[in-house]
């Protein structure tokens, strides 16, 4: 443990991650995960040495240890959280899919962002309804504009049977303020209801149809 220790904190900054990595993986073998993970959960370590060993545990150790993974998305740091939700996405673990919905509400942007890309990928039960709840969340608005987390979420619903709840995404269609989004909303609909504008019509002309359209869907 002492000797991996080592090598973690006075690594040389121009050194990959891959040659880390590969050196571990050279020397210890399959008995560098637990001892990376332990170094992963210590809070005497600075945030980026506890990145690299969370990210290199997960890496040589695989599925087997998804759990301990999973107790870093209530971390303190926000770069280990962000380091447990795409470790977890990396390794396909949907048995740990529930509790990556907190995380929609973590209060650093780049984590709800990423745990946005793990739900698409990991599909857990409440995803979608989670993802939609997001949308009105006012941390996601800055001025009145979406601030990166309302695209991706819509993005992400395409992924999943989402039609029943295509009604909830008739608000984002009065966002005058933020054309991107309505934009975004409408490419959204589009794929979860199969209903297309017509070429050449204009935003508004668009949304006013959508708001139409969504009051008599029925998937």
């Amino acid at each position: 443990r002492l000797k991996i220790r080592a090598e973690l904190t006075a690594r040389a900054s121009t050194q990959s991650f891959e040659s880390l990595l590969s050196s571990w993986t050279r020397q210890y073998g399959s008995e560098a995960s637990p001892i990376l993970m332990d170094l992963a959960q210590s809070r005497q370590l600075p945030d980026s040495d506890r990145y690299i060993a969370l990210m290199g545990a997960a890496k040589i150790g695989g599925s087997r240890i998804a759990q301990p993974i999973s107790g870093l998305l209530k971390d303190s740091s926000w770069m280990l959280r962000l380091g447990a939700l795409r470790a977890l996405g990396s390794l396909s673990a949907q048995d740990q899919g529930q509790n990556i919905l907190p995380l929609l509400k973590d209060p650093a942007l780049v984590v709800r962002l990423e745990a946005i890309t793990t739900l698409a990928r990991l599909k857990p039960k409440g995803s979608a309804e989670a993802l939609i709840d997001m949308l009105t969340r006012s941390e996601n608005y800055h001025r009145g504009k979406a601030q990166w987390v309302p695209e991706r979420a819509l993005a992400a619903l395409t992924e999943f049977k989402a039609a029943p709840l295509a009604y909830r995404l008739a608000p984002l269609l009065d966002h005058r303020s933020d054309p991107n989004l309505q934009k975004a909303a409408i490419r959204t609909l589009e794929r979860l209801t199969g209903h297309v504008t017509a070429k050449g019509t204009s935003l508004v002309a668009q949304t006013s149809e959508w708001k139409r359209y969504l009051v008599t869907f029925e998937p």
